[in-house]
């Protein structure tokens, strides 16, 4: 007999878009940093490179760097922290007004946020259950 509680289909597509979701935009952030790295501004900012740092030891827990489960999205949501927390330290507005990767940064900060979201509203949903 099996005993294991299967989830819907429908909360598996959801769980599998949220997990590319969390990939893309950890892959998007590394490689953002590490074409970042010989930006003067950024070198400046000492704070921003720190969390960029924290980024890169919590993406390094994320298996082959793919999100396939619930542990390696709480690795993504821990990345995506630190990438808003690196980003804000170089632009709190995160404008970027001025930076030659303005749109980049943008970019990145826009997928992260859509991460944290959607980690947002699993808390509260288990909160509610």
């Amino acid at each position: 007999m099996n005993d294991k509680i299967r989830k819907p289909a429908g909360n598996r597509q959801t769980e599998q878009l949220r997990f590319a979701q969390a990939e893309l935009a950890c892959r998007q952030a590394m490689e953002l940093f590490a074409a970042l790295a010989e930006d003067e501004a950024w070198q400046r900012c000492e704070l921003a490179n720190k969390y960029a740092q924290m980024a890169a030891v919590y993406a390094r827990r994320i298996r082959n760097g793919k999100v396939l489960c619930a542990a390696d999205f709480n690795a993504a949501v821990e990345v995506c922290t630190s990438v808003r927390r690196a980003l804000r330290a170089l632009d709190a507005d995160l404008q970027f007004a001025g930076h030659a990767q303005a749109e980049a940064l943008q970019s990145v900060a826009q997928e992260c946020y859509k991460v944290l979201a959607a980690h947002h509203q699993l808390l509260a949903a288990a909160k509610k259950a």
